[in-house]
């Protein structure tokens, strides 16, 4: 039994609804949470902006004596053969990008056309289509940015009328291209994911990576002799910020609906 935190960054809030995912399957564990919020959004940022910044984050977290380091964002998930290239590490390094997510939308297409809404960074990447084709390369992959619609996400205003405008502006596209399955390719967006089934309809299946990578983590935490176990009381969390504490709790607040304790601004 190991009894040292798991650690979870972002750019922001958006890494919260892996944190839900995680703490769901693995309520008695600690969890110490990054968010990089004085540099987000990250899917503007240069390739080495954001391995850099992901490098000062992972080191922190290490400092902290974490077991495992969560990845809970998809633009710097897509970097992280660069990442782990630069520089080794001692702790286990799961990016939200897997095999999971991916085998989860192959499994329930019928006409094998799969959409991904993502930063305008992780479309320009093609990590999806390098996953995909590593499976079934005749698959049709659409991927659609939507880096205008985090900020909004991120400030908590998922119920807004822009949020709404800027979703059916995004969606409209991939529907036109018939998907029939898509994959949730920013952690910020199953907050808005009502919103999102509402526009394309009940026959386009959702596929939230969160999910698959929080059994991920469970698995190799448990393959590893890791896991926290025989413990009655839920763990603690911690949070971490870059940017302003109060702005990072009220818009976490509003789409988790959690009470949060004190979250702290570092300098990284």
């Amino acid at each position: 039994m190991d009894k040292r935190p798991i650690g979870v960054f972002d750019s922001g809030i958006g890494g919260l609804s892996l944190l839900r995912e995680l703490d769901s399957l693995m309520p008695y564990e600690d969890y110490i949470y990054v968010g990089d919020t004085a540099y987000m959004p990250y899917g503007t940022r240069t390739e080495q902006e954001i391995v850099n910044r992901s490098e000062q984050i992972i080191r922190f977290l290490e400092g902290k004596q974490c077991k495992m380091i969560v990845i809970a964002c998809n633009t710097i998930s897509g970097l992280l053969p660069e990442i782990t290239r630069r520089e080794k590490h001692d702790t286990p390094v799961v990016g939200i990008i897997n095999y999971g997510c991916v085998a989860a939308a192959l499994y329930v297409t019928y006409n094998f056309s799969i959409g991904v809404l993502a930063t305008r960074r992780t479309v320009n990447s093609g990590v999806y289509r390098e996953v995909i084709d590593n499976f079934d390369p005749s698959v049709s992959l659409f991927a659609q940015e939507c880096t205008d619609l985090i900020p909004h996400i991120e400030a908590g205003h998922i119920g807004s009328p822009e949020v709404r405008v800027l979703a059916e502006k995004y969606l409209r596209p991939m529907l036109k291209e018939d998907i029939d399955t898509l994959i949730l390719g920013c952690t910020h967006l199953p907050f808005i994911k009502n919103i999102i089934q509402d526009i394309i309809g009940p026959s386009v299946i959702l596929i939230d990576p969160a999910r698959r990578t929080a059994v991920l983590c469970l698995k190799t935490l448990r393959d590893n002799g890791l896991l926290k176990v025989n413990h009655k009381e839920p763990g603690k969390k911690k949070f971490f910020v870059t940017g302003k504490p109060a702005d990072f709790k009220s818009s976490a607040q509003l789409v988790l609906g959690w009470k949060f304790p004190r979250v702290e601004r570092i300098k990284l």
